[in-house]
């Protein structure tokens, strides 16, 4: 009897077990999705230190790149100055190179007629011999007075001739200095102004260069922040999978200690199941018992003798019920419902939004998430999503990791882009035959193709909302 009671516990409790085992090893698996969720938060909160870090340095580094920018700036304002006060200086000699042509065509005009008095003297000295009626005309002087007169009337002609001479000379030397001089001049102005020129193309150069560090750096900072923005989002999810795979360890827990309770119980009632058993068997026995029947007097008056007569005597056997087992409940977590694909977001429905970003000529402004200020790309598909009820995460490449993927677009359907062949850095809205609308650093929020030009060869997929 011992046996069979001991036989039924055990059998009892491989059983339990058998319920028991599986439960405990689900709260094992708990416990390592647990420690993997936790490495995973640990690990995205290193790489978003990382993001952080570099990001704060692209920042110093277009900080330095924006002051440099505007000392450029700076100078090519003061250059300009230079170059308009230089064109006043170079117009002025110009004027004043006008009005010298003026005085040397009169000086020219001048010299020309002197040129002509001087010749017509020469020829007549030549012909009529005027040194000669020089003489003649001293000699026929009728007293000395008159003859220190004629003399003195020949010295005034001859002085005369002299000046003449001499004025010719002066105003020739001065028409050669004139030119000279201001010829000079504006040599000199030119010289200047092609150097400005030079400068100001130079800075306008370093401009130039300076702008596109800046818009490298801006596109890095981007880039980093998405990615900073994207280990977030895993760094939440897993977080949230330690939440709930913590909850469903406990429940797992408290399955397996209601498990062990309702063992025991059962345990206890297969004791009392085995005494009620042998106490069934005991009671099924027939019991016989002797009893002494009195020997009655004869009618013929003999007398009554005792004698022992056997009686069996049966009582009724009583059959106690057993207990019915009731199965052991097993509590399991309930599992983490996986998105589906459903029809999306109509683009009709997101044509109202999209027509103001149009009609408005929106610009694209990095880090822009409004229609007064401008968008980025993920900006702009944040707005137009949110118009229509829709709530997306605020970067490129988040939006890609949350949508659902599909592999035929429709409209309203978002296309992803990675322009350096990375993570994904660019987004816009599907319209249709092989379009899209997004905000491009280029033009701004406008309408173009992910299936030819530019963008073919940079599509990553597509996503749905």
């Amino acid at each position: 009897m011992n046996k069979k009671l001991l036989s039924i516990a055990i059998l009892g409790t491989i059983t339990f077990s058998s319920l028991i085992l599986p439960i405990a090893a689900e709260a094992e698996t708990y416990t390592v999705k647990i420690e993997e969720a936790k490495e995973t938060v640990n690990s995205n909160q290193n790489k978003i230190d990382a993001a952080d870090q570099k990001i704060n340095g692209l920042s110093a580094e277009k900080n330095k790149t924006q002051i440099q920018l505007e000392m450029i700036n700076n100078t090519i304002s003061t250059n300009k100055e230079k170059s308009q006060k230089l064109v006043g200086e170079i117009k002025l000699s110009q004027d004043e190179m006008g009005i010298l042509k003026t005085e040397i065509e009169s000086l020219e005009k001048k010299i020309e007629k002197r040129n002509e008095q001087l010749n017509k003297q020469a020829r007549t000295v030549q012909t009529n011999g005027d040194t000669q009626n020089y003489i003649e005309f001293i000699i026929e002087a009728e007293s000395l007075v008159d003859v220190i007169g004629r003399v003195d009337v020949i010295s005034q002609m001859v002085t005369a001739n002299k000046t003449l001479v001499e004025e010719q000379v002066q105003d020739q030397e001065m028409v050669v200095k004139k030119k000279i001089e201001t010829e000079q001049t504006i040599l000199q102005l030119n010289a200047l102004a092609a150097q400005l020129e030079k400068t100001q193309s130079l800075l306008e150069k370093q401009l130039l260069e300076k702008e596109v560090v800046v818009s490298q750096l801006a596109s890095e900072m981007s880039l980093a922040q998405e990615d900073k923005d994207a280990f977030l989002v895993q760094k939440v999810a897993a977080e949230q999978a330690v939440s709930e795979y913590t909850l469903a360890q406990a429940d797992v827990e408290k399955a397996v200690q209601v498990a062990f309770e309702q063992q025991k119980q059962e345990e206890a009632k297969v004791v009392v199941e085995a005494s009620t058993n042998k106490a069934n068997e005991t009671t099924e026995r027939a019991t016989v018992e002797t009893v002494k029947v009195p020997t009655q007097s004869n009618s013929d008056g003999s007398s009554n003798q005792e004698s022992d007569t056997s009686v069996s005597v049966t009582y009724p056997t009583v059959n106690t019920p057993a207990p019915t087992k009731k199965p052991t409940p097993v509590i399991k977590p309930a599992p983490i419902p996986t998105p589906s694909i459903g029809g999306g977001a109509s683009l009709g429905s997101m044509q109202p939004a999209i027509s103001k970003a149009l009609a408005t000529g929106n610009p694209y402004v990095w880090g822009g998430t409004s229609l007064s200020s401008g968008f980025d790309c993920s900006g702009f598909t944040q707005y137009v999503l949110g118009s229509v009820g829709i709530s997306i995460p605020r970067v490129a490449s988040a939006q890609y990791s949350s949508s659902a993927k599909v592999s035929n677009p429709k409209a309203g359907d978002l296309v992803f882009f990675s322009i350096n062949g990375g993570i994904v850095d660019h987004v816009g809205i599907v319209t249709g035959g092989g379009g899209f609308v997004g905000s491009q650093s280029s033009t701004g929020v406008a309408n173009t193709s992910y299936s030819s030009g530019w963008w073919s060869d940079k599509v990553v997929g597509f996503g749905r909302y």
